[in-house]
């Protein structure tokens, strides 16, 4: 699988959109790409029903490891971007990044899949969550309760579990899928067993809750 993962979720001015994603589609992926250690990009727009007058963004870069994100850093990045890119950035609002490492995928019957391929199905829905030290108890339900649920999904076609290393949540969880669906880990008030609801009551999302959305672009190195 793919080693690691730096997610940026952002807010787009509605005015400056399509300047926006010209762009970061024929500019700022190819120089992404062309550093070591980074194998593929993809770039998805949030499916948003409330109205808001910003759309939602999440960019993906898979790399070797997550040490290829730290050498160097977003951080020690930003004071070398060119006049354009530092305008570019001025198009986004709330922005979120995280360097993510892989715990593990499997397919969309639940079966473990290696390899290092890229995020770059139609769809997929993001979960970004803490467990309020429940960790044990949360990578347990998850492969034993709720992966065998997906695997009833016909369309769910992957399930992928990262780690956060840096960002404000612990725990990625990615589910690709061949269309959109509600995002993974929004739990019902009732109707539930046991063991969901008492993960439901540990389980917060300090990043926002989940989310949906399609692919708007991707590439490779």
């Amino acid at each position: 699988m793919t080693s690691a993962i730096w997610l940026i979720m952002y807010d787009l001015q509605g005015g400056r959109e399509a300047e926006y994603l010209d762009w970061f589609h024929a500019v700022h992926i190819p120089e992404k790409l062309a550093r070591p250690g980074y194998d593929w990009a993809a770039h998805y727009r949030v499916e948003r029903d409330d109205g808001a007058g910003e759309a939602g963004y999440i960019a993906l870069f898979g790399g070797a490891a997550s040490s290829v994100f730290y050498n160097p850093s977003p951080a020690q990045l930003k004071p070398t971007q060119p006049p354009e890119t530092r305008d570019m950035m001025t198009c986004r609002s709330n922005a979120k990044s995280l360097i993510l490492s892989a715990e593990w995928a499997v397919d969309g019957h639940g079966a473990p899949c290696g390899g290092a391929a890229a995020i770059d199905a139609d769809a997929i829905g993001l979960a970004l969550c803490d467990t309020d030290g429940n960790d044990e108890d949360f990578g347990a339900w998850l492969a034993q309760v709720h992966l065998p649920a997906i695997a009833r999904d016909p369309g769910c076609i992957g399930v992928r579990k990262h780690l956060a290393s840096t960002g404000g949540a612990k725990h990625a969880i990615f589910h690709e899928r061949s269309e959109i669906a509600p995002p993974p880990l929004v739990f019902a008030d009732s109707g539930t067993d046991e063991w969901t609801a008492r993960v439901r009551d540990y389980v917060s999302h300090p990043l926002g809750q989940p989310e949906c959305a399609r692919i708007v672009w991707h590439a490779r190195s």
